[in-house]
């Protein structure tokens, strides 16, 4: 069996960089993506993890809130009890192996207004995604 989903969206805000124990950074993230019901439009969030340290730091270095990405992962969800009520959320994560993503914004978009993270002068060609 086979645990993949691929969503097209845009970042709700700046992803959240963070650090694990060893040093390694990962990435936090929500994207909207969009449909019609009865001509009216309807807005899903879905919270995405990156655990790829590469997809990190691409995410960190050229995207920014409101970036048109593409990513495919594994679907998983968290379950937890707070105050008798029990919980349950889905999540994306983005592992080193059969994962995926994907900038959509073209590169005079992503060029116009860089991220603070990006001050070097890299090509967005050189990106292996």
């Amino acid at each position: 069996m086979y645990n993949v989903v691929t969503l097209i969206g845009n970042l709700g805000n700046d992803a959240d960089i963070k650090t694990r124990d060893n040093g390694e950074k990962y990435a936090v993230f929500s994207i909207a993506t969009h449909k019609k019901i009865r001509g009216e439009k309807k807005t899903d969030w879905h919270k995405i993890v990156v655990w790829d340290t590469q997809i990190t730091d691409v995410v960190e270095k050229y995207t920014r809130k409101g970036s048109k990405i593409l990513v495919q992962g594994r679907l998983t969800y968290n379950e937890w009890e707070k105050d008798g009520q029990k919980t349950k959320s889905a999540e994306v994560h983005l592992d080193k192996f059969e994962s995926k993503m994907e900038l959509l914004d073209s590169k005079a978009d992503s060029l116009a207004t860089p991220t603070p993270a990006s001050s070097t002068d890299e090509s967005l060609d050189a990106i292996p995604f």
